[in-house]
């Protein structure tokens, strides 16, 4: 059975990447600096991103349940990069180096958390069991969730060597994961 190229997931996550990067243009997040980790991380990540895309395109979708709750999850992901993005604007009355206001008050990695969810929103919206393809788009999510908690942890360690005590102090009081520390 052959599927017309747009009822692939693969262009989903394309769509999703450049509405965030929309968003950032928009809120302008002038706080908002480079990839924590490095450039290996970055690379690491964009690499990443392509192999997604690859795989979409062997993960055929129908406008079913499945792409509505999706296309929510994803929804929901996006406005949590708004969030994030809100918050690392400038605010001329807020003087701590480190952003805790807005989403960071309750995730110290607002970013990745809302990659990860959209992540899982174009998993869900190609919803197909029976599929070998979508099983191993399964093991790519779990290996993606994996994988940034390692370049998260790199990037805590970078940000308090940058930040000193008050990042430090931040780690004590804001979960890593909305609730889980």
């Amino acid at each position: 059975m052959d599927v017309a190229w747009y009822f692939r997931l693969f262009y989903i996550p394309i769509l999703s990447f450049g509405i965030s990067w929309l968003l950032a243009l928009i809120i302008k997040p002038k706080r908002m600096t480079s990839a924590g980790p490095g450039k290996p991380w970055l690379i690491g990540s964009m690499a990443g991103l392509i192999v997604f895309i690859v795989l979409l395109w062997f993960v055929p979708f129908s406008i079913n349940l499945a792409f509505w709750i999706g296309l929510g999850i994803i929804i929901f992901g996006q406005v949590v990069f708004a969030l994030g993005y809100i918050a690392m604007r400038e605010y001329p009355e807020r003087k701590q180096a480190v952003v805790a206001w807005g989403i960071y008050r309750v995730s110290r990695h607002s970013h990745i958390m809302a990659g990860s969810i959209t992540t899982l929103g174009v998993i869900v919206m190609g919803w197909n069991t029976g599929s070998i393809m979508y099983i191993i788009l399964w093991v790519y999510f779990v290996l993606d969730i994996i994988l940034s908690h390692f370049g998260l942890l790199s990037e805590e360690k970078i940000n308090i060597d940058k930040f000193g005590q008050e990042y430090a102090d931040y780690m004590k009081r804001v979960p890593r994961y909305f609730l889980v520390r």
